[in-house]
């Protein structure tokens, strides 16, 4: 009896240790390292297909960045994803961004967030992590300032240095000081 129940437990080590291995959160981090990633939101509905030509435009002038889009369902996961830094860029229309930052709006159940402006395109902002790297900031702010009239919408220089709540590192890009 105790044999059989010694070896009910191993096999149910082995078992969940096998389901373990299989788990896909190992590739989401890894995609996340490696890509660049630009989210925005089903519910937002403009921001997904935008996201597409940023996308375009960002791996034109920097390959390297390797950027995607990346699209949550819900302002909710928005809000989980931005909060908990698993994801550094989000591009929001202009009343979204503001609620996301106040904890109001769509995001009153979740509170608010500290994220930056890193551009503007009509009626939507890109937002970025605070603590993303200066350097990176510094580029892709330099890559629309160099992009922006071939980008639909996107304001030009003059206008981002208007924006509050402008990431450091990107009004350095826009006013032409070197890369941090």
């Amino acid at each position: 009896m105790f044999q059989i129940l010694l070896i009910q437990v191993f096999f149910f080590l082995i078992s969940s240790l096998t389901a373990y291995a299989h788990s896909p959160w190992g590739q989401y981090q890894v995609y996340r390292q490696k890509h660049l990633l630009i989210l925005s939101t089903i519910v937002d509905e403009p921001t997904y297909p935008y996201s597409k030509k940023l996308v375009e435009a960002i791996n034109q002038v920097i390959p390297e960045a390797n950027t995607r889009p990346a699209r949550a369902k819900n302002f909710e996961r928005v809000h989980s994803l931005i909060k908990t830094k698993q994801l550094q860029l989000v591009l929001l229309s202009k009343d979204n961004a503001i609620a996301l930052l106040e904890g109001s709006g769509p995001f009153s159940n979740f509170g608010a967030v500290d994220v930056r402006t890193l551009y503007a395109f009509g009626d939507m902002l890109l937002l970025v992590q605070p603590d993303f790297s200066d350097s990176h900031v510094w580029l892709l702010a330099d890559a629309f300032k160099k992009l922006y009239r071939s980008l639909p919408d996107a304001f030009p220089p003059e206008k981002i240095l208007t924006l509050p709540n402008l990431h450091p590192a990107a009004l350095l890009a826009i006013r032409g000081d070197p890369q941090p």
